[in-house]
This record gives structure tokens, sequence and C-alpha cells, in this order.
């Protein structure tokens, strides 16, 4: 299989996962949404690390922490994501699930954004025209909602700041997300011991 075509076919299923978890979610609304934010968290920590075990890679998310500028590059990249994950486990679990999905929605013209006044990136005009449309429906999906769609604004931001942060580090997405939940693990261990 070309790589173009693993590409695709990788797309589709992490869609496929990632529009299906509010299923998930929604079967733990009786679970406060941090509760269910640290667990998310430390069972990607043991997810990430069985990953990384396997392929002898480990090693590699210490000496990426020991560098003072990824350090500080992740660390920052933790709080964006663990905000993101937590509004979008707090939406599901009280019922805003289409404030949700329009901030996933809204997330890559905060993208396009970022790419244009953080890396210069120019757009050509189809893909202007494209940005275009999108704003509009973004807009008029904002007006339908009845109320300011404070909660995917929040989720846009964050996921677009994230992946601009990230895109400043020369690691593995496996190797850099687990480095983020490892630096958060002492706060979600913390939560998850105290509530018991």
């Amino acid at each position: 299989m070309q790589d173009s075509t693993k590409g695709v076919v990788m797309m589709i299923a992490a869609c496929t996962v990632w529009g299906l978890s509010p299923l998930f979610y929604a079967l733990l609304t009786h679970v406060a949404p941090f509760e269910v934010l640290s667990y998310r968290g430390l069972w990607s920590l043991a997810f990430f690390t069985t990953i990384l075990l396997l392929q002898n890679r480990f090693g590699d998310v210490f000496k990426a922490l020991r560098v003072p500028r990824n350090l500080m590059i992740i660390a920052l990249a933790a709080v964006m994501i663990s905000i993101n994950w937590f509004g979008f486990i707090f939406a599901i679990s009280n019922g805003l699930a289409l404030e949700a999905s329009l901030g996933y929605y809204v997330f890559p013209l905060f993208a396009v954004i970022l790419g244009r006044f953080a890396f210069a990136e120019k757009l050509s005009t189809t893909q202007g025209v494209a940005v275009g449309i999108a704003a509009i429906a973004v807009l008029t999906l904002a007006v339908g909602l009845g109320v300011a769609p404070w909660l995917a604004l929040l989720l846009a931001a964050t996921f677009s700041v994230y992946g601009t942060i990230k895109k400043k580090l020369d690691l593995g997405p496996v190797v850099s997300v687990t480095a983020e939940v490892l630096l958060l693990s002492p706060i979600f261990a913390f939560w998850i011991l105290s509530q018991g």
C-alpha cells in the first residue's frame, strides 16, 4: 500500500474514532469531567508508553524533556491539549455536543489564520474562496446555535494553538504526546487519588 493510500485510510480511521467518541463520553456523564480527563490522560500515558517500549524508543521521551526549549514547548502543548480535552469532555457531559462539533469545524479556519501569521503561509485564490465559504458556513452555524459559541471557540483556539506549538518540535507525534501526558500525569494522579 502506498504512503498516500495509507494516509487516507488512517485519516478515515481517525475521523471515525473521533466522530464516535462522543458516544463513549456520553456514557460517562455521571463522572465529573476532570476525573474523566484524568483517566484519559493516565490511560493515554500507559498506551503510548507501551508503544514506545515495544519500539525501544521510550528513552526518547526523557531525551526530549532534558532539552529546555523542548520542555517549554511540550509543557505549553500539554496545557493546550488538556484544556481542549477537558472542553470536549465537559461539552459532552453537559449536552453541548453540537457546540463541541462546531469547535472542531471552526478549527481549520483558526489553523489557516495561525498559518498565515505564524508561518507566513499564503493562500491561493481557490483556497481563499474555500476558506471564505467555510467562514460563512461557520457563521451560519454559530447564529443557528442561538448563543455565543464560547466553548466552540475555546476548542478551536486551543487545538489550533496546540498544532502551531507542535510544529516547532522536531519530535515524532508519539514521543511528543507521551511527553505531554507524562508532564500532566502527576496532576491527573493526584486528582484521582484525592477523589478516592
